[in-house]
């Protein structure tokens, strides 16, 4: 007979370990499926290690630009090692909170057997009454770009790197893309970054975009927008590619190849089709605000959900699976705002709607940018065509939307999101003392630009 669970959760990510936290503070005998690492791709692949090598390149970066120091070299090898071992530690400390609350982590690749019944490769089956899905998504793949771990990699083997490359090819400006060509381009290493989009970052602000793509090519980045790999052809030790662009064909010859051109759900063999529960035409699962899906008892968190694919995202819905699988009907997710960060040099950070998002949500919706080159904080750190956003409701002032290009973004946009989920205004926003010099100073500036009243910027008077 299989063991029987209140609740199982099938995923130890963001999407899953809350969802079994909650459970069990609420008094659920849960368990916990996980094929891999604890804290799933945020912890082991994306966002610890990432920002574990951004972290030290930036201090790199910052020592040369300011010139305090300029004969200054990063071991490359220990920087690997240092990022693997961050996330070894997240992991880890996500193992330590599960068991801390009773939760039994079962390792395997699970399958749903039937309904009330999930299968676990080298364990067996396990009893439930409710289940949580949250596998995640896993790396999208190119035809004749497949990772080989050797040359070309997706985001996962590329953390296994020991020795520098000299010439890296990324193949994809997401966030990964960018955020990986930050980090090679501090190291003095050759990037060539292509996006079949227009720009990099198609997803986010077009001026996002710009201040990116700017500090790229300071690095001495070559980037190749509007354009595609039509051919990689790997060698012994590299990879030649040849790139259709704009402006002509471009051959490129690259030690190590790292392609990120986004992702896909990892529900395919799951044997959710077993429960009824109901795919979007991407493989996504079709969720509630409460988490529920088409299957009774059977509730999704996550990325599995779709986008937008983000760990703290996935960390309110898992929340809000457990509470109802508890019973709580009230638990909903239903966010004004949920911020995004991109960390680069700036960072990058939204909360909220864009101008047009506004306007097609039908506000009477007005955006005020607030250029920072003359912040303190933001001549400190040096930072190149760092700017504010605020997008605001038309006499209300009810704030709507904040996009930063700043130092520290990554830390002031909750502000901003607690801001639109209280339905704040331009004026209370102007209201509220920041410290001074930091990044938070940006928002207060820019509501009382909007406002225009502002102090520290001088306004052309209308005639």
């Amino acid at each position: 007979m299989a063991e029987k669970f209140d609740l199982v959760v099938i995923g130890g990510g963001p999407g899953g370990y809350p969802a079994a936290v909650r459970a069990s503070q609420l008094g659920l005998n849960v368990a916990l499926v996980e094929a891999a690492g604890l804290g799933g791709e945020c912890t082991n692949y994306g966002c610890i290690p990432t920002k574990a090598l951004l972290h030290p390149t930036h201090a790199l970066w910052l020592l040369r630009q300011t010139g305090v120091a300029r004969d200054v070299d990063v071991d490359f090898e220990r920087l690997m090692e240092f990022a693997r071992s961050m996330a070894s530690r997240v992991s880890g400390g996500v193992e330590t909170l599960l068991k801390g609350y009773g939760v039994e982590v079962v390792r395997g690749r699970a399958r749903v057997a039937g309904r009330g019944v999930v299968e676990v490769e080298g364990y067996g089956e396990l009893g439930y009454s409710k289940l949580v899905v949250a596998v995640g998504t896993e790396p999208s793949r190119l035809p004749g770009m497949e990772p080989d771990g050797q040359v070309v990699h997706d985001n996962r083997s590329i953390l296994g790197l020991r020795r520098k490359p000299g010439r890296m090819l990324i193949v994809g400006g997401g966030y990964i893309g960018v955020e990986f060509a930050t980090v090679m381009a501090r190291l003095g290493v050759e990037v060539h970054l292509v996006e079949v989009m227009d720009r990099l970052l198609p997803g986010m602000d077009r001026d996002f975009s710009r201040v990116v793509e700017r500090h790229l090519r300071r690095l001495g980045a070559k980037i190749y927008t509007s354009s595609r790999v039509e051919a990689l052809e790997r060698r012994e030790g590299y990879a030649r590619a040849s790139i259709a662009a704009p402006k002509g064909r471009v051959e490129v010859e690259a030690d190590t190849v790292l392609v990120a051109v986004g992702r896909r759900p990892s529900t395919r063999g799951l044997g959710l089709e077993r429960l009824g529960v109901e795919l979007d035409d991407k493989g996504y699962i079709r969720v509630t605000s409460g988490m529920e899906t088409s299957a009774p008892g059977v509730y999704a968190s996550g990325d599995v959900t779709g986008p937008p694919l983000l760990a703290h995202k996935a960390f309110a819905q898992a929340v809000v699976a457990a509470e109802r699988a508890a019973g709580d009907r009230s638990s909903a997710y239903d966010p004004k705002a949920v911020p995004a960060v991109v960390y680069t040099e700036p960072e990058l950070a939204s909360a909220g709607m864009t101008l047009e998002e506004a306007r097609r949500a039908g506000f009477d919706a007005v955006e005020q940018r607030y250029p920072l080159g003359a912040m303190a904080r933001v001549s400190i750190e040096g930072c190149s065509g760092c700017f504010v956003k605020v997008v605001y409701e038309r006499g209300s002032g009810a704030l709507l939307g904040v996009h930063m290009a700043a130092p520290n973004a990554s830390e002031v946009i909750a502000e901003a999101a607690l801001a639109i989920e209280l339905g704040a205004t331009l004026e209370d926003l102007a209201l509220t003392i920041h410290p001074h010099p930091s990044a938070s100073e940006a928002l207060r500036e820019a509501a009382e630009m909007a406002l225009e009243r502002p102090i520290h910027y001088i306004l052309r008077r209308r005639s």
